[in-house]
């Protein structure tokens, strides 16, 4: 059996230096892509390996990698790769149980739709893979979900990366029983959990789940 969690830093837009030492405490293994390490490196974030062509690293932050004795996994800088690819695909191959992407949005646009296209790979693969950014995760289901951590006046945003999704929920305060989204239409944005437990059930196609947790606490 894999490790129960990897938890993959990217080199996009980090909020909070604590919730990634939060995140670290709940993972059994940790990488890093490329200059996602400098970052967790100044946060005192202990990362098991860095994935990448390094190039996002000064000389002197790779002579210090060189340095650490972490293991590194090296690509040459042309490549038809991103950098976080490589780190997913690597920690796909470990079959873990789940894992959370940090740090992967915010930035670049290109880089953050990009991104989020990846998280097909955890349904591909039947490995739960969630982004976070912020107070902000986003799944990516075809199926079944039961959204964990969900409070009262959390916000949660239904979006289709499929050209339409046949969906119900449980527990939002505009509940969907059977209807169908479309992705060229906004309908599923800006929900608000209602009630707990929240569920999620895709019957056709493939539903992107975000779902804000900072108004709760602001509201507490």
């Amino acid at each position: 059996m894999g490790p129960r969690m990897v938890l993959v830093l990217a080199d996009g837009q980090w909020d909070s230096d604590e919730a990634v030492r939060a995140l670290r405490r709940d993972a059994d293994w940790c990488l890093a892509a490329d200059g996602a390490w400098a970052k967790a490196d100044a946060a005192g974030v202990v990362v098991d390996a860095v994935i990448g062509d390094l190039d996002s690293l000064s000389d002197e932050e790779r002579a210090r990698l060189d340095a650490s004795g972490i293991e590194i996994l090296r690509y040459a800088d042309e490549k038809d790769w991103t950098d976080l690819e490589l780190a997913l695909d690597h920690a796909l191959r470990s079959s873990p149980q789940r894992i959370v992407l940090y740090g992967a949005l915010g930035g670049r646009l290109d880089h953050s739709l990009t991104n989020i296209h990846l998280l097909e790979k955890g349904l591909a693969a039947n490995v739960p893979v969630e982004c976070v950014s912020g107070d902000e995760t986003v799944r990516l289901v075809d199926g079944p979900l039961a959204l964990a951590g969900a409070r009262v006046g959390d916000r949660v945003s239904l979006v289709p990366i499929s050209e339409s999704v046949r969906l119900s929920t449980e527990g939002l305060a505009y509940e969907l029983r059977g209807e169908t989204l479309f992705r060229a239409a906004s309908r599923g944005v800006s929900n608000v959990v209602r009630a707990v437990p929240v569920k999620v059930l895709v019957a056709d196609g493939r539903l992107l789940v975000l779902h804000h947790t900072g108004l709760a606490r602001e509201d507490a």
